[in-house]
C-alpha cells in the first residue's frame, strides 16, 4: 500500500491514478501528487465532459482546478462528487446561486475564478 495523506492506496489505485493523470497531461493540463498535495490543473483548457469525467476516478485527489466554460451542470456535480475533495477550482464559468447550492451539497469547497 502506497500513502498519500492521510489515505492508504493499493498499487493498482496508484495505476489507476497514474493512467488518469497522464491522460491529464496529454491534454494540456498538469498535477502534484506527493505525500502532502494532490492537485490537479487543466486551467488553460476548456474540456468537455468526456474529458473531464475520468478525473472522478482518481483516489486521494484533494484540489481539482479547471476550465469549465465547457462543462455541463452534470460533469460538475460528479465532480464535487469526488470522495475526499476539498476544493474545486472553476474558471470561465458563472454559476447560478441554485447550482453553488448544489454543488456545495458534496462538500468541497467551490471557488469560482475568472481567468
Amino acid at each position: 500500500m502506497f500513502p498519500h495523506g492521510d489515505q492508504k492506496m493499493t498499487a493498482e489505485e496508484c495505476r489507476t491514478n497514474q493512467g488518469i493523470l497522464d491522460s491529464i497531461e496529454a491534454l494540456g493540463g498538469s498535477y502534484v501528487w506527493d505525500a502532502e498535495v494532490f492537485a490537479v490543473t487543466l486551467m488553460d483548457v476548456a474540456v468537455e465532459d468526456d474529458k473531464a469525467m475520468p478525473l472522478c476516478g482518481l483516489r486521494g485527489i484533494q484540489q481539482v482546478a479547471l476550465d469549465a466554460s465547457r462543462l455541463s451542470v452534470a460533469a460538475l456535480i460528479a465532480l464535487a462528487g469526488i470522495q475526499g475533495l476539498q476544493s474545486l477550482v472553476l474558471a470561465r464559468r458563472t454559476l447560478t446561486d441554485n447550482q453553488r447550492s448544489e454543488l456545495g451539497r458534496f462538500g468541497p469547497e467551490i471557488i469560482e475564478v475568472d481567468r
